[in-house]
């Protein structure tokens, strides 16, 4: 009877275990996840009508993250001369994409901890409250500082929302639901500058902030009528603020003197190479701490998970291109084709459209065809055939040729539900948060990358920083070699998505 009763007791209190129980534990014990773990997501084996009310309720929080960060491009100007300082606008998108980015991973490995539901309300907060404060700012720094804040809400979102959703959804039917989640991502993202420049234009410059109240606000109650609350049992988990400091300071200071090339310091400056020096000594220590922490914001087994690490390089690849060719586009247009803003709106409607779709049918091809990492080969393969051309015109000063906007949509589109669905079925339901913030990271710190070394290699072609006064010839080779750049990175993203194999069974990934 005593053999038959010890492995209970290796899972009992601390005072009446055996010794050596703790040692050894059984093999149910030691799968078995924490309290902590076990609060994050819903239960298991919802009715699929339940399942499709939490997914299609996730929806409005992913489109409330994409309005966000992309409403404000052809608003900054005149932002910026109503406040009286054009010289601080690209601060105003630098400081957002900082924030949203160094908040993510740390966003993720809370919501494992105390539910998605709970996190996603609270980044929808402090979204909300920095949008208020962006519409109310009288000056540049104020609403630098403010964007700050709302990227430290609403950068999370998509990460969190995508998390919501695994923890409901399994098997195939995952990259279906994940497919609409990134068409709704890319639809959102691509629409909103036309959206910040038509309020902009007809209302003020503060509507663009302004209408992010009754659309956080909507996002919320369909989160608490739909998302099921946590239900914590057992201990309280204790959160390692030490390392997310670390963290949040060392991927900070590199990120900033990215920032900093982007809007034309130098690569090899002195500061530049003082920030990265500190953000290597910062995350020196940030991993040296978390091989200690009870509870580290990045598990280090993440690390050692090839599949997880393959989908952050191929996700870092792909949004350097994505994020890098939706800067360099208006640009191009304007300077080597002379097309008007509205012309440039008109033109990118290709674009808008075809990355919506090419996610979609990534989402509908998982169901049928498992090989995650061929899907995500093939649209980082389109995307780099239609920067190809588009580098070939740029050279000869000619406009961007508009059928080669549709694979590079497309193919940008179709990478953006097989990496993420690919990362979230090698881990565990208790590290799906951490794993999907993990990858949303090297996302945007891929977009940050993109725009610093694009934009840094087009402003060579200029005189003194300037577009207007750039000699022609000088500025389309700048552009082309800009645009083979970027293609050069979808080659390389879709040979590293070749190393990203099936997802395991719909039974393997609810365990």
């Amino acid at each position: 009877m005593r053999r038959r009763k010890s492995p209970r007791s290796c899972c009992g209190s601390p005072r009446t275990a055996p010794a050596g129980s703790r040692r050894r534990p059984s093999p149910s014990t030691a799968a078995r996840p924490s309290a902590s773990e076990l609060s994050a997501s819903p239960p298991p084996g919802l009715p699929p009508e339940q399942v499709r009310r939490i997914v299609l309720g996730l929806l409005p929080s992913i489109f409330l993250g994409a309005i966000d960060g992309s409403i404000l491009p052809i608003a900054l100007l005149t932002i910026g001369r109503a406040l009286g300082d054009v010289s601080l606008i690209a601060w105003v998108m630098a400081g957002y994409l900082v924030a949203g980015t160094v908040a993510t991973p740390i966003y993720g490995k809370l919501s494992d901890l105390h539910g998605r539901r709970r996190m996603l309300l609270v980044a929808i907060g402090i979204a909300t409250l920095g949008s208020v404060l962006c519409a109310v700012s009288v000056s540049m720094p104020m609403l630098i500082a403010a964007r700050i804040l709302q990227g430290l809400g609403s950068g999370a979102l998509f990460a969190l929302g995508q998390a919501a959703a695994a923890d409901v959804v399994h098997g195939p039917e995952r990259g279906r639901w994940q497919g609409y989640f990134s068409s709704v991502f890319a639809t959102a993202a691509l629409a909103a500058p036309l959206l910040g420049g038509y309020l902009t234009e007809h209302l003020s410059w503060r509507a663009v902030f302004w209408i992010n109240l009754p659309l956080a606000a909507f996002a919320a109650w369909r989160l608490t009528a739909v998302l099921p609350a946590a239900t914590r049992t057992g201990r309280e988990a204790r959160i390692d603020w030490l390392g997310a400091a670390l963290l949040a300071a060392g991927l900070g200071v590199p990120l900033v003197a990215l920032a900093r090339v982007g809007q034309g310091a130098g690569w090899f400056g002195a500061s530049t190479l003082a920030l990265g020096a500190a953000g290597v000594v910062l995350l020196g220590l940030w991993a040296w701490r978390e091989s200690d922490a009870p509870e580290p914001i990045v598990p280090t087994s993440l690390f050692a998970n090839r599949t997880v690490l393959a989908c952050c390089l191929v996700n870092g690849l792909n949004f350097f291109v994505l994020i890098g060719s939706t800067v360099l586009l208006p640009l191009s247009m304007q300077t080597l084709g002379g097309a008007r803003a509205d012309e440039v709106a008109v033109r990118l409607v290709a674009l808008t459209l075809a990355t919506p779709a090419g996610a979609f049918a990534a989402g509908r091809l998982m169901l049928r065809w498992p090989r995650l990492g061929a899907i995500s080969a093939i649209g980082s393969a389109l995307a780099c055939a239609g920067l190809a051309v588009i580098a070939w015109a740029a050279g000869r000063a000619d406009a961007v040729p508009l059928p080669a906007m549709v694979p590079l949509g497309f193919g940008l589109g179709m990478t953006l539900p097989s990496v993420l669905v690919a990362a979230q079925g090698a881990v565990g339901p208790a590290m799906i948060g951490v794993a999907t913030a993990l990858v949303s990271f090297f996302r945007s710190l891929g977009g940050v990358v993109g725009i610093a070394v694009l934009t840094s290699m087009v402003m060579a072609g200029t005189v003194g920083g300037s577009l207007a006064d750039a000699e022609p010839a000088l500025l389309s080779k700048a552009f082309s070699l800009a645009f083979a750049t970027a293609a050069a990175v979808a080659a390389a993203a879709a040979l590293a998505a070749l190393r990203i194999g099936a997802p395991p069974s719909a039974g393997a990934a609810r365990r």
